[in-house]
């Protein structure tokens, strides 16, 4: 059965959840956008579409989203900014081998008074190690019969710091990725407890993100 021109333009939209942010806000280009998807519109409605019908689809889909638009509260959010410096993140083969090893990394990382960044993320396939730098000659020993897939040094922890759990509030993980994003911030890991929400950046950017994440619980 063919689609109306608004329903398809919806779907395509709805695809891809930064587009329609985009919409929301205004800064979509009606006139580029629409000329990229006409084909697969008319496609759809199995008919000639012309680009001014596609246009003002989309129009009226970004009026709605902006009319809709529920923003997340953030104007209550009290939280601390941590920052830790020269982390090094690498991603091996996971192996039972290198499962069994992740009491060793732990056991290394509580050296110092436990003060060093360690955080182990495991998959189906890999495992993702990240580590302060000062103890990398320690994990790389470790690691050294473990398949290196990427690694990557001088990178930045920035952690937002609840004192309750405030990462359970619908809309904090979005939220804050999303400015992250709007403001070039590429983001290489997340991760969070009930009381913190960290994301792993480079050190280029961890300056931006800082301000970016602080303005956050300062939005109204």
């Amino acid at each position: 059965m063919a689609e109306s021109v608004s329903r398809k333009v919806r779907e395509i939209v709805d695809k891809t959840p930064f587009l329609r942010d985009v919409l929301r806000k205004g800064f979509l280009n009606y006139s580029n956008f629409a000329q990229s998807i006409r084909e697969e519109v008319a496609q759809s409605c199995e008919k000639e579409v012309h680009e001014t019908a596609i246009i003002m689809a989309l129009r009226r889909y970004g009026a709605d989203l902006q009319k809709n638009a529920e923003p997340v509260s953030v104007e209550s959010l009290k939280y601390t900014m941590v920052m830790h410096t020269n982390i090094a993140y690498m991603d091996f083969v996971k192996t039972p081998e290198l499962v069994q090893q992740i009491g060793l990394l732990y056991k290394v990382a509580a050296k110092n008074n436990a003060n060093d960044f360690l955080n182990v993320l495991t998959s189906s396939d890999t495992v993702t190690i990240g580590v302060s730098e000062s103890l990398l000659p320690s994990i790389e020993s470790i690691t050294k019969n473990s398949k290196l897939l990427y690694k990557q040094t001088d990178m930045v922890a920035l952690s937002m710091v609840w004192s309750s759990p405030e990462i359970q509030n619908p809309g904090i993980v979005y939220e804050s990725a999303r400015r992250l994003a709007w403001s070039s911030i590429n983001v290489l890991e997340i991760f969070s407890t009930v009381t913190e929400l960290s994301f792993v950046i480079k050190r280029t950017d961890s300056f931006e993100a800082y301000r970016v994440l602080q303005d956050l619980q300062c939005s109204k």
